[in-house]
């Protein structure tokens, strides 16, 4: 079945790429074993609470896979794209299949996408599973932070799009 997208969806999963982008590019910081911790999580989980699967995925994936390479990381493009992406489309589609009263947990999935994800993916890239597990602390952390970001700004953001979009 085809959707038809507003000019709504479509200017919020510009902005929401705009921001991921930003917030995973400028807004991070590196790491000895090759990655960084950055913001762009929350923002992730914050779009997917208001777009359709779809467009979740286009936020989460193309504005972390972009700024992996504009930051010197264009290796974990299709990586970052998939993960970030799959953690878009889950969060989105359990927001609107159950409603706001599954938005903690379905963060918290998505989160464990992501730590999952990543593990997988510095394993293969690295071809060290030891590596891969250092990688871990530093991505519970990060999508720790990225839900309290999402739970923080969900309620301005809804409330700004009712009032003026």
């Amino acid at each position: 079945m085809k959707k038809n997208f507003t000019t709504k969806d479509i200017v919020l999963t510009g902005l929401g790429i705009a921001i991921v982008f930003i917030a995973t590019l400028f807004i991070k910081i590196p790491n000895a074993l090759d990655g960084y911790f950055n913001l762009g999580d929350g923002f992730i989980l914050l779009f997917a609470s208001i777009l359709d699967p779809f467009l979740a995925f286009l936020v989460g994936g193309l504005g972390s896979a972009l700024a992996d390479v504009a930051g010197g990381y264009a290796y974990y493009f299709i990586p970052t794209l998939i993960i970030k992406g799959l953690e878009g489309i889950v969060v989105s589609h359990l927001i609107q299949r159950y409603g706001k009263r599954i938005q903690i947990p379905a963060y918290l999935l998505g989160a464990v996408i992501m730590v999952i994800g990543y593990f997988l993916a510095k394993w293969y890239l690295k071809g060290s599973m030891a590596i891969a597990l250092t990688g871990i602390p530093e991505n519970v952390f990060q999508s720790g932070v990225g839900v309290v970001i999402a739970l923080i700004c969900y309620p301005i953001i809804i409330r700004y799009i009712e009032k003026n979009i």
